[in-house]
C-alpha cells in the first residue's frame, strides 16, 4: 500500500478519536464554545490529490463526526464546504513556480507562512458555516460572529500545536 494513504488513514482516525473523545467533552466557559480539530485532516491532504476524492472524504469526515455530535449532516456540510473551497485557496496561494507533485500543504514543504494563510483562510470559513448552519437565522449574526471568533483562535490554536508537535522540522 501506498505510505500517503496509510498515514491519511492513521491521521483520519486520530483526528476524529480526538475530535469526538477529547474535543467534544471540554466544556471551556462559556459553554457553547467548540474546538475543531477534524478539518486538519482534509487541508493536510496532498495537494495533487484529486479534487472528487477530497470532496469525498471531506463528507467521510464529516459523517463520521455528526454520527458522534448527533448533529444531521452538520458536519458533513462544512467539511464538504472545505474541501471544495481548498482547491481554491491552493490555487490562491499558488507560488510562482507551482506545486511539485509530491507537495503536501504544511510547513515544511511550503513554509510556515503559507501554511498559515491556507489554514486560516480554510479554518474560518469551516467555523463560520458551522455556526451559520446551528443557529439557521440572520436575527443571530452577533451570536454566529462571536462563537465564529472564539471557536477559529482556539481551533487554529490546536491546529498550529498539532503540527508543530508533529511536523517539527524548520
Amino acid at each position: 500500500m501506498n505510505s500517503v494513504f496509510i498515514s491519511s488513514l492513521v491521521r483520519f482516525l486520530v483526528l476524529l478519536i480526538i475530535q469526538v473523545l477529547i474535543l467534544k467533552n471540554i466544556n471551556i466557559y462559556p459553554p457553547y464554545v467548540n474546538v475543531f480539530i477534524y478539518p486538519l485532516f482534509i487541508l493536510l491532504l496532498p495537494i495533487k490529490t484529486p479534487h472528487w476524492s477530497v470532496l469525498l472524504l471531506g463528507f467521510l469526515m464529516g459523517i463520521c463526526v455528526d454520527m458522534f455530535y448527533d448533529s444531521l449532516g452538520l458536519h458533513a456540510a462544512a467539511g464538504v464546504l472545505i474541501a471544495y473551497a481548498r482547491k481554491f485557496v491552493s490555487q490562491l496561494l499558488e507560488p510562482r513556480g507551482g506545486y511539485e507533485i509530491n507537495d503536501s500543504p504544511n510547513k515544511t514543504d511550503m513554509g510556515f507562512t503559507w501554511f498559515l494563510q491556507y489554514s486560516s483562510i480554510l479554518m474560518a470559513i469551516f467555523v463560520l458555516y458551522v455556526f451559520i448552519l446551528e443557529e439557521f437565522s440572520f436575527l443571530s449574526i452577533g451570536i454566529i460572529l462571536f462563537k465564529s471568533i472564539i471557536a477559529f483562535i482556539l481551533s487554529m490554536i490546536v491546529i498550529l500545536l498539532h503540527h508543530f508537535i508533529f511536523n517539527p522540522k524548520n
